[in-house]
């Protein structure tokens, strides 16, 4: 079984945490809180409600309610 070192890991995180970052950024300016939009990340919306599945909280949460996706801001 082969292990990866601690560093590559922790390295890995942080860039993909930074790259999440920059998508919510764009979205996060654009919508206001309570708001439904498309998620970023599925890109889903239904025929019955074309506003989107995903929805920004007041407590700074983001959630998209197809994906599943929750993250804090």
């Amino acid at each position: 079984m082969q292990t990866l070192d601690l560093s590559i890991l922790e390295t890995a995180r942080a860039e993909k945490m930074q790259k999440l970052e920059k998508q919510f950024q764009d979205v996060f300016i654009a919508h206001s809180s309570g708001e439904l939009f498309i998620c970023p990340f599925c890109n889903y919306s239904s025929r019955k409600n074309s506003k989107g599945s995903s929805k920004i909280f007041q407590n700074k949460f983001f959630k998209c309610f197809h994906c599943g996706i929750w993250r804090r801001i």
